[in-house]
Order: C-alpha cells, then sequence, then structure tokens
C-alpha cells in the first residue's frame, strides 16, 4: 500500500479572489481551466521528458525535433511513477524514488510552475515538499505520513510565496548527479515551528520561490535562444513594479508582507549570468 516517494503539496494563492474573476471573465475562467487542466499526470509527464528547444530552426527541422520530443517523452511517460491529485485550491504531486533522473525532472517542473503561473497570471504559490511514506493513486486515495508532512510544512513553515523542502529531500537532491544542473533553483532553508504540541523541523533543507525559478531559467538550456531569453528577462524586469503595484492595492498586512519577501528576494538574488 505504502510506497516511499517524494510528495508534493502545493497551494494557490488568493485562490478566492481569482474565482471571483472568473464568475465575471468567461475568457480568464476558461485560461484558469486549462492551467489546472494541464497538470494532470500525463499532461505533466509531457513536460517533464519533452522540453526541447525548437527556437530559431526551420519548419522541417522544428518537426523533426518535436517528432524526437514525442518519441522520447512516450518512452518515459510509461515509466514514470507521477500521479497528481487537485482539490480546490491545491495540487498534490507524487513521484517514486525508483529514478533519479524523474524525481530531479518533477522537482524542476515546480519551479517551472512557479514561473509560469507568475509569467500568465500573476498567480504565487506557497507549498511544502517532504519524502515519505505515501499512498497515492490517480482520481483514487491519497494518504500517508509524507502527505501530512508535506502539508504540515506548506501551513506552518512555508509562510511566504515559496516551496520548502524539508531534510530528506535535501538528501537526495545534493546526492543527484543532476545537482549540478538545477542548484540555481536551490537556496538553503532552517526553520521550526510547535504545533499542537508537535514540533515541525527541518535543519537542513531547501526553498524554491520566484526568484530562484528565474535564477534558474536564465541559467538553463531554454535560455541558450535569444526569443526565450528576452521574454525570461522581460517577466523579471516587470515583476518588482507588479508585486509593488498588487501590494499597494491590498490592504491586508499580512497580504502585504508575502509581496515585501519575495521583492526582497529578487533584489538579492544573482538572477543573471556572470
Amino acid at each position: 500500500m505504502y510506497e516511499d516517494r517524494i510528495t508534493i503539496f502545493i497551494d494557490i494563492l488568493g485562490f478566492r479572489n481569482i474565482v471571483e474573476k472568473t464568475k465575471s471573465d468567461i475568457k480568464y475562467s476558461q485560461e484558469i481551466f486549462s492551467v489546472l487542466d494541464s497538470m494532470s499526470s500525463s499532461q505533466i509527464k509531457n513536460e517533464l521528458f519533452g522540453e526541447l528547444n525548437v527556437n530559431g530552426q526551420d519548419s522541417k527541422e522544428e518537426e523533426k525535433t518535436r517528432l524526437l520530443q514525442s518519441e522520447i517523452s512516450h518512452r518515459l511517460i510509461q515509466k514514470s511513477s507521477i500521479k497528481v491529485t487537485h482539490f480546490s485550491d491545491s495540487i498534490v504531486l507524487s513521484i517514486g524514488l525508483e529514478n533519479d533522473m524523474y524525481a530531479m525532472s518533477m522537482i524542476e517542473y515546480v519551479s517551472r510552475l512557479i514561473y509560469r503561473l507568475w509569467k500568465d497570471f500573476k498567480i504565487l504559490i506557497r507549498g511544502g515538499i517532504a519524502v515519505g511514506k505515501l499512498s497515492h493513486v490517480d482520481k483514487g486515495p491519497l494518504f500517508g505520513p509524507a502527505m501530512v508532512k508535506a502539508y504540515d510544512i506548506e501551513t506552518n513553515l512555508a509562510n511566504y510565496p515559496r516551496i520548502i523542502l524539508d531534510n530528506n529531500a535535501y538528501q537526495i537532491i545534493t546526492n543527484s548527479p543532476s545537482y549540478k544542473l538545477l542548484k540555481n533553483i536551490f537556496k538553503p532553508y532552517s526553520g521550526e515551528k510547535v504545533v499542537n504540541g508537535s514540533l515541525i523541523k527541518i535543519e537542513q533543507g531547501f526553498e524554491m520561490n520566484l526568484a530562484t525559478s528565474f535564477k534558474h531559467l536564465m541559467n538553463s538550456h531554454f535560455t541558450v535562444h535569444p526569443a526565450n531569453r528576452k521574454v525570461v528577462q522581460d517577466v523579471i524586469d516587470n515583476t518588482t513594479d507588479n508585486l509593488k503595484a498588487m501590494a499597494k492595492k491590498n490592504e491586508s498586512l499580512k497580504v502585504k508582507e508575502k509581496y515585501d519577501y519575495l521583492i526582497t528576494e529578487l533584489e538579492q538574488t544573482e538572477i543573471m549570468i556572470k
């Protein structure tokens, strides 16, 4: 029943306001539905294993690349153990530990998701990642200690628009051959909190946020082509102003703190290649 799995619990911040907007804006409603629908197990697998850069190729070469991409993706999809569950404003993704590449690709996908939701919708997310025992069935049961821990991390330690990874995830990531390629996604994290008499503690973990996602993209194969690089750079250039404007419109001090946190992270993160 239980398997050892990397469990990712994600909460979409401001979801109530998003739902309110969908009531009067049909186009926005369709876009939000498309985003959520794209986070099915099969769609995520396609994104994980099918991201090849085709920009700048002529039409014949581009078609060849896409066919190769489809073939690679199809072969890898058959072997991956990714599971996804949606409920209300939350998403749970999990993957087994049988293959290092799959696990690291899943975490890298979350970094790209942080970027994509911000770029397209100005949506921010918060989450927790824990490694442990889990039972996760597509369109079926979802339970286990890893789920509880990931939820506790998101609820009690994340606090801001960021994803916090536990000690076990830290060990898996830093021992992976892929870590050097993905290290820009992460920054060190440690923290603890007592909740209902129980201690939730991460001694040596990681954090992922919008700033680290930007840094990863600007230093990855995704931005090798100038067209891709310009798109990401334009998003980066406008992000601080957008966050300040959003903070100014919101009366909640708690919400303002979240925007201020990201602004500080952007100011302190060395995003560009030096």
